[in-house]
């Protein structure tokens, strides 16, 4: 892949994999929607683009 470009989209709920569920959320992903990384919102961060509502990640 060429340069990375990501992209952060923060969630007010995200369903993740093992059942798991994080409220307030930031979801990291690459520029083929491929999720790199998932953490707990901690406060105002740049680059994050707040969408809000619900992301399931259980398929």
């Amino acid at each position: 892949m060429s340069a990375e470009r990501t992209t952060r989209r923060a969630y007010n709920k995200v369903y993740l994999p093992n059942g798991r569920v994080v409220t307030q959320c930031v979801v990291v992903t690459d520029a083929d929607g491929q999720i790199l990384d998932c953490y707990p919102l901690d406060g105002e961060q740049p680059f994050v683009e707040w969408i809000g509502g619900t992301m399931d990640l259980r398929t």
